[in-house]
């Protein structure tokens, strides 16, 4: 089969390689369709090579495929399933998976290939059946979906609370789409003029050009001189999480959704967090329940992801794609192997 192979920083080439086994508790799926994420463009450019060199693959993870051949422990699917999650398998019994979040599994099985290939190894519940009134390309945002509702189920909102985006490329868009579902008033903060109108089109209340040196006194301002109940910050820059934390409001709660750049350390009052009974928290990936909310979402058109896809591109054009996103070109970049 064919697969972009990572072999050192910006070294990707596509190479003909054996076909994944597929073992007793797993299916073979047939990659149509996988979308690009930062956490790629990071192992990419050696920022954060969580993978294993040489890497087949790549750490493509936001897989779209049908099921080509099931193990003799499945029964769950079947081949011919159109089927969208992700690759990893939690162990299923440290501490993390037996409470709950599977997502913080300390120790979780890697797959040998990653999703920028034709065929990929996946396990039941991690990839789930999805229908045919949804395209593969759509079904690739059922695991960043998976994870932006993990996010917003730690917001603690209720209608008519103010809810800040701190960034709207394709995680921010689909967040405040899942803001406005619970009935909160968004307002969307970004550089980019296209990201901003997007966030209109897909129902933020208000926009705000992150290059206003009185962002903050905007934001706050905009949600009646007190601040926001709750902010998220999608983008890995200590500047982002600093316009977040002082735009909430007392009782406020801070999401850091993306790992920061570098060592990740940002200056943060905290006496304002003890007087005004602020929360800071973060939320990483997504749980098999999330994947299950996230594609019913999808199906039933409730989170509107086509609208972010910006570029497609062949395997052959992987890094391209790569380079898009470093210039911040376009929204959401996928992938057909």
């Amino acid at each position: 089969m064919r697969a972009a192979v990572l072999r050192g920083v910006l070294d990707v080439a596509v190479e003909d390689v054996p076909v994944p086994e597929c073992v007793s508790d797993s299916v073979l799926i047939r990659v149509k369709a996988c979308g690009v994420c930062p956490v790629d463009v990071r192992v990419y450019t050696g920022e954060n090579v969580w993978v294993s060199l040489p890497s087949v693959g790549v750490s493509g993870h936001e897989v779209a495929g049908v099921v080509e051949k099931v193990g003799e422990n499945v029964s769950a699917l079947k081949p011919g399933d159109r089927v969208a999650g992700t690759l990893s398998k939690p162990c299923g019994t440290c501490r993390y998976c037996l409470r709950g979040y599977e997502n913080l599994c300390i120790n979780p099985h890697k797959p040998k290939v990653f999703g920028f290939a034709e065929y990929v190894v996946a396990y039941p519940g991690y990839v789930q059946r999805f229908r045919d009134m949804v395209d593969f390309e759509e079904a690739v945002f059922t695991e960043p979906l998976a994870a932006c509702i993990n996010c917003v189920e730690r917001s603690g909102l209720h209608p008519g609370d103010w809810a800040l985006v701190v960034g709207v490329g394709q995680i921010g868009l689909m967040q405040v789409q899942l803001l406005k579902l619970m009935g909160a008033m968004v307002i969307a903060v970004d550089f980019s003029e296209e990201r901003l109108r997007l966030a209109e089109m897909l129902g933020a209340d208000v926009v705000v050009d992150a290059a206003d040196s009185n962002v903050v006194e905007k934001v706050r301002s905009l949600a009646g001189g007190e601040g926001v109940d709750f902010a998220t910050v999608t983008v890995g820059e200590g500047k982002a999480v600093e316009t977040g934390f002082r735009s909430l409001a007392k009782r406020g709660v801070l999401n850091i959704f993306a790992s920061l750049h570098g060592e990740g350390m940002v200056d943060v009052n905290l006496n304002k967090l003890h007087f005004g009974e602020l929360t800071l928290t973060g939320t990483y990936s997504g749980t098999r329940r999330h994947i299950y909310r996230a594609l019913q979402l999808i199906e039933k058109g409730m989170v509107k992801v086509k609208p972010l896809i910006t570029h497609r591109l062949p395997l052959e054009k992987l890094v391209d794609g790569f380079e898009i996103h470093r210039e911040r070109k376009g929204v959401k970049i996928v992938v057909f192997p």
